[in-house]
């Protein structure tokens, strides 16, 4: 049975954020304004005990925003680890969304609780295979993501994630460059539930916001139909193609890509590799360029 709920978390507030330099920075820590973030959301998650799941990046700043957020919550239940899921990584080869080798990772992390197992030696090369930016390698490692959530027995899973990366798993585009590359602000948390209105819905692990979360966000909304997320998914390729968030495949491959979009999943042979193992533009203040999410 497929969780109740999937509450998808932006990370909080990483060093990287602060100015387009910053992008530099491999894998940076959150800044204490960030840690501050996450004990605000803490404080504003409705029965947060109720969370019996959580699945983060494995880089820093989601694994920290992960720890810190629901410390109450993994206190309360010693037995209880944050999941560290590579294919839940940032999109783009930016330094400061490389993530750190997984033995140093676990050197810095020691004592904290943290499940490791997915995370293998190479989770962090960009360079060929799974993880490569490419538009459409994203959007599969992302069906893969909701898959492998899909799958998950517990009723109530927090996903702490990246924000370009949070519009290929949830598939909604909008305000896709609010906040420089993302629609999703610091430590912003949507909730939402598998849409099981469809053999292809199901087979794509697609999942609908509810009305809930969308009332946070706005007074009254429109969901867009599918031909409009991918109308509005293609612009968005192509501004963060430009701005080196991601690559884009060529003609062909992009022709495959819709297609596989309108269509039914066949099988689940790209998810057996999880299963087999047990953000308008927004302007950097000095004026220089996008901010990086």
């Amino acid at each position: 049975m497929a969780p109740k709920r999937i509450h998808l978390i932006r990370h909080a507030q990483g060093y990287h954020n602060l100015s387009i330099e910053s992008h530099s920075l491999p894998d940076p820590e959150l800044t204490t304004e960030g840690e501050q973030q996450c004990l605000r959301l803490s404080s504003k998650i409705d029965d947060i005990q109720a969370i019996d799941c959580i699945v983060a990046s494995p880089l820093k700043r989601t694994l920290w925003t992960a720890l810190v957020t629901f410390r109450a919550v993994l206190q309360s239940r010693p037995g209880m680890r944050v999941i560290a899921l590579p294919e839940l990584q940032e999109t783009s080869t930016l330094p400061c969304d490389i993530g750190t080798d997984v033995e140093q990772l676990k050197q810095e992390m020691e004592g904290h609780p943290i499940d490791w197992t997915y995370v293998q030696s190479d989770w962090n090369s960009k360079s060929t295979g799974r993880y490569v930016p490419r538009a459409d390698i994203v959007t599969s490692r992302a069906q893969m993501s909701r898959r492998f959530l899909q799958c998950r027995e517990e009723q109530q899973v927090a996903v702490v994630t990246h924000g370009s990366f949070l519009h290929f798993l949830s598939e909604d585009w909008m305000e896709y460059a609010k906040f420089g590359g993302t629609g999703w602000a610091n430590t912003e948390m949507r909730t939402y539930t598998f849409d099981l209105s469809s053999v292809d819905a199901i087979n794509n692990a697609s999942m609908r916001e509810t009305p809930s979360s969308i009332a946070r966000r706005f007074n009254s909304l429109r969901p867009l139909t599918i031909d409009e997320q991918l109308q509005l998914q293609a612009v968005a390729h192509q501004l963060w193609a430009k701005y080196g968030f991601i690559t884009l495949p060529d003609e062909s491959r992009a022709k495959e890509l819709e297609d596989n979009s309108r269509s039914t999943c066949k099988g689940d042979g790209d998810l057996q590799g999880i299963q087999a193992r047990p953000q308008h533009e927004k302007t950097s203040a000095d004026g220089k360029g996008i901010l990086m999410v």
